[in-house]
């Protein structure tokens, strides 16, 4: 079991570093089987959940990037097969998921709705992200309303409802002319530390070339207005988070034992302990909702001690969908969390 899940000597440590109600999760997919290796502070297990192309037609029919399908039969279906079988136990409140190939993709927050569901790329990565040293200081730096309509940016729309969201969120903006490549890198040079790194605008994926993947921003000579994933590689931050207030941010190249390869894997190299990313062409009403209400409870503006960004993220998405206009997943279930938790 060690050899298929591809197991590393730090899992014991893993394991040891795991409090009493928290459980990492990685999955396995080969040519047929797909396998699950639980992993909790009492110990380990590995669970076979049968067939891959059983899940893989389940996936093909999932269409939460419509709000006219009704994805209820579905969803129970991978219900069924991804996570009922772990069986974890009522003391687990945290589930830490490290998906691989086409699992990337699965809003597991959906599937677990009682639990708190945080992204990583592997054992060995949470590790990593836990050394990062993130940031210490109060300040969201927010980015948003970019002018678009000329040079490299084509046809693309101007994104509504990002300048209210970026003034609703930001203590420092960069909005319209401002929000640029150079802009960006300047206020990232110029503070030592943020609370949050928040980046609202349209994201366009590649993902047959994953480092040309970007965030379209204003464009200003030199720059093309692409801040692109090999361009964020090369970015060096100091913040507790980044959120890709886009488009399809949390997608990328599928590696089938590497993870994705995208914006978010960018961000969290360039030095964020944790991205929240969309895995579809989200609403733009329900998202500057769910954004502010996710601020309000993780960094109060009245200083106070905000919750953790997974519980903030579990939170906002509840709040999104008691709402009946918004309650089907299309306009809420996209939003996942990378990284670490708290």
């Amino acid at each position: 079991a060690a050899v298929t899940m591809g197991v590393t000597e730090e899992l014991d440590a893993t394991r040891k570093a795991l409090p009493a109600d928290q459980a990492l999760v990685s999955f396995a997919l080969t040519t047929w089987r797909i396998a699950a290796l639980v992993v909790e502070a009492k110990g380990t297990r590995v669970v076979d959940l049968g067939d891959v192309a059983s899940v893989r037609k389940l996936l093909e029919t999932l269409r939460l990037d419509d709000p006219d399908q009704d994805p209820t039969g579905t969803v129970a279906a991978l219900r069924a097969r991804l996570t009922r079988p772990l069986a974890l136990g009522k003391h687990i409140e945290r589930v830490l998921i490290s998906p691989t190939g086409p699992l990337g993709y699965v809003p597991f927050g959906m599937l677990l709705p009682d639990r708190e569901v945080v992204y990583v790329p592997s054992a060995t990565a949470l590790g990593l992200l836990r050394d990062l040293p993130g940031g210490s200081g109060r300040a969201v730096l927010a980015l948003g309303d970019p002018v678009y309509g000329r040079g490299t940016h084509g046809n693309l729309p101007a994104p509504p409802a990002t300048a209210r969201e970026v003034n609703a969120i930001g203590t420092e903006r960069l909005l319209g002319a401002q929000a640029t490549e150079a802009g960006l890198r300047e206020r990232l040079g110029t503070n030592a530390s943020w609370r949050a790194v928040h980046l609202a605008c349209h994201g366009l994926v590649d993902t047959e070339h994953a480092m040309q993947s970007s965030l379209a921003l204003t464009q200003s000579a030199p720059d093309d207005g692409h801040l692109t994933v090999y361009e964020v590689f090369k970015l060096r931050m100091a913040t507790d988070l980044v959120v890709l207030s886009a488009c399809e941010t949390g997608k990328g190249r599928i590696y089938q034992t590497e993870g994705i390869l995208g914006l978010a894997s960018g961000f969290m190299f360039a030095g964020a302990p944790r991205v929240i990313c969309s895995l579809w062409k989200v609403d733009d009403a329900a998202t500057q909702a769910l954004m502010v209400k996710f601020y309000e409870l993780w960094n109060p503006k009245d200083r106070s001690q905000g919750i953790g960004a997974a519980a903030a993220l579990k939170a906002a998405q509840a709040y999104i969908r008691a709402q009946p206009k918004w309650e089907h997943p299309y306009y809420w279930a996209a939003w996942v969390l990378w990284g670490l938790p708290d």
